[in-house]
């Protein structure tokens, strides 16, 4: 999928009933982890755009554009909404914050490959909603530790590994 929002109910399902994570706890966290834990799409990305295409346009990567990176990219990656093409808005707006938006058409190679792409980044952002939904059960001491450690979990009982 290329949809952090389109993977949420199987990320809830995951969750409760593999993980051991509370279903307040599954609901909550990743649900918000689909607009500001886009590590993929709202951190990533848009940091390795930045770098692409200061080394495609001859400027010189200094101190001043990579502390201008972050704290642009760490900015934008707010609300980051979870449906495909956003990582490209959150390039855009991070080429913006560094003064590199004229130079936005250098990165054409990458957006004709995007969909491949795209799906990775989604898998990283899920990837992290999930551990940050772990973490949160883990310190309100709502996790389930036998289901978390039990690699049955969830599978039907009708159903063999031999298959």
């Amino acid at each position: 999928s290329r949809s952090s929002v389109g993977c949420l109910p199987v990320t809830i399902s995951t969750l409760t009933s593999k993980l051991g994570v509370t279903e307040s706890t599954a609901s909550f966290v990743a649900s918000f982890g689909t607009t500001a834990g886009m590590q993929g799409c709202a951190g990533i990305f848009p940091a390795l755009t930045i770098i692409f295409v200061t080394n495609m346009s001859g400027h010189a990567v200094d101190a001043t554009l990579i502390v201008m990176s972050i704290i642009v990219v760490a900015i934008s990656s707010l609300g980051i909404a979870g449906i495909p093409g956003t990582a490209t808005m959150a390039a855009s707006v991070a080429l913006s914050g560094t003064g590199l938006a004229s130079m936005f058409s250098l990165i054409n190679p990458i957006l004709a490959i995007d969909p491949i792409i795209d799906m990775p980044r989604t898998m990283l952002n899920v990837i992290g909603s999930v551990t940050n939904a772990l973490m949160v059960d883990k310190s309100l001491g709502g996790l389930n530790h036998e289901m978390y450690q039990d690699m049955n979990a969830g599978l039907d009982a009708n159903s063999s590994d031999e298959e």
